[in-house]
C-alpha cells in the first residue's frame, strides 16, 4: 500500500471535498486494496468507512472482480471432482421462510452431482443460514480443506466455510456485521470458487443480477446460475417466476423458472412455523425430505438448478424428474441425515 495507506482510497472512493467527487475503483486497485485489507491495513474504524462508502457508491463490477482476486490468491479451495457445483450463500439468512437449501443439496447429491455448500453462521438480526443447519443437522462445518475433500468423495455432499480458513476474513467480517450492512465481505464471500467451477450464486432483485453476471464471467467462469431466489437466497420461488442468469459457454443468458411448467407451482411460499426460525427450518427440511409440499416442491425445483449447473442433465426438466425420485425414494433424506456428526 502507498504510504498514506487506506486513507488513501476512503479519499478515492469518497471523495477529497465531496461524494460527486469520489469514484470506483479498478480492478487492479480493488485487489491492492482487498489484499491490504485481509493482512490487516487500517483501523476498524477506516475498514467501516470504505466498506459504507462502497455500499453507498455501489459496488461495480471491477471492483468486485479485483476483491474476488485478492481473496482467491490467498485461498486454497478444495478440489472438486466431476460433476460438482458448488452452492455460494449469504450469511443473512431468510426471516420469512424457512430455508429449504440443504434439502435440495442433498436431492442432487443423492442423484449423482458433488454439492459443495459453502456457507457460514447467520449475522445477528439475520435468519438462520445454511450453515446453521448444516451445523444443526449434521456436524460442524469443514473449515479444512482435506475434509470437505474427503466428504465431497464420500458423501457426495460437504459444507465448508472457507473464511475461516484465512485469519484476515475474521476482522472483515465482524466490522461488517458490527456496521449492521451487507457490504463487500458477502459480497465477496459468494465470488471465492475457482473459476473452473460451476457455481449457484444468490441475489437480490433488482439490478444486482447484470453486475453479478458480469463480475462472475470477468472472473472466466464458463457454467453458473445466478438465481434472484426467496428472499435473495438459493430457494427458488414455487408461487411465482424466479429470475436469474445462466452463464455458459462464454454467453450470459436470462433464466426464467416458471414452477408451472414443471408442476411444482404453489399458491404460497413455505411458512414458518416455529417461532423459533432454526426450528422451523428444522421442520422445513424434514417436510422436503419427507415429499411434503411446499417445501417438497421448493427441495425439488432447487435439486433440478443443482443438477442442470453438474452437467449431470441437459435441461430443468429431465433434472426435476431425477430430484424428485431421490427425495421419494428416500435416498436424499438418508444422505443427508445418514452424515457421521462430527
Amino acid at each position: 500500500m502507498p504510504e498514506s495507506g487506506l486513507r488513501r482510497w476512503i479519499r478515492v472512493v469518497g471523495g477529497t471535498l465531496s461524494a460527486s467527487q469520489g469514484r470506483n475503483l479498478s480492478s487492479r486497485e480493488a485487489e491492492e486494496v482487498f489484499a491490504a485489507l485481509l493482512d490487516g491495513e487500517g483501523s476498524d474504524g477506516q475498514v467501516g468507512a470504505l466498506f459504507s462508502l462502497i455500499r453507498a457508491r455501489g459496488a461495480a463490477a471491477d471492483e468486485l472482480v479485483g476483491f474476488a482476486r485478492a481473496a482467491r490468491a490467498r485461498l486454497e479451495f478444495p478440489s472438486l471432482p466431476a460433476h460438482s457445483v458448488v452452492v455460494a450463500t449469504t450469511r443473512l439468512g431468510k426471516l420469512q421462510s424457512p430455508p429449504i437449501g440443504l434439502a435440495s443439496a442433498a436431492a442432487a447429491a443423492a442423484s449423482g452431482a458433488k454439492v459443495l455448500v459453502q456457507a457460514s453462521g447467520r449475522v445477528e438480526g439475520g435468519g438462520p443460514t445454511l450453515g446453521d443447519l448444516w451445523q444443526d443437522l449434521v456436524g460442524e462445518r469443514c473449515s479444512s480443506v482435506g475434509t470437505a475433500e474427503a466428504e465431497l468423495r464420500q458423501r457426495g455432499l460437504a459444507c465448508w466455510c472457507p473464511t475461516r480458513s484465512d485469519a484476515g476474513w475474521e476482522r472483515l467480517l465482524r466490522v461488517e456485521e458490527e456496521v449492521g450492512l451487507r457490504s463487500v465481505p458477502d459480497q465477496v464471500s459468494k465470488l471465492l470458487a475457482p473459476s473452473q467451477a460451476a457455481v449457484l450464486v444468490p441475489s437480490m432483485a433488482g439490478p444486482v443480477l447484470g453486475l453479478a453476471g458480469d463480475a462472475l464471467a470477468s472472473l472466466g467462469h464458463q457454467r453458473c446460475i445466478i438465481l434472484q431466489g426467496v428472499e435473495g437466497s438459493i430457494d427458488p420461488s414455487v408461487a411465482e417466476r424466479s429470475r436469474g442468469m445462466l452463464l455458459e459457454d462464454g454467453m450470459k443468458l436470462p433464466l426464467r423458472l416458471q414452477p408451472d411448467d414443471l408442476a411444482l407451482s404453489w399458491p404460497h411460499e413455505p411458512h414458518q412455523t416455529h417461532e423459533d426460525r432454526l426450528e422451523s427450518a428444522r421442520q422445513a427440511t424434514a417436510r422436503a425430505l419427507m415429499g411434503i409440499a411446499p417445501e417438497f416442491h421448493v427441495a425439488q425445483l432447487g435439486a433440478a438448478i443443482l443438477l442442470r449447473l453438474s452437467g449431470l442433465f441437459p435441461d430443468f426438466a429431465s433434472a426435476s424428474v431425477a430430484a424428485r425420485d431421490a427425495i421419494e425414494s428416500g435416498r436424499a433424506s438418508a444422505l443427508l441425515y445418514d452424515v457421521p456428526r462430527a
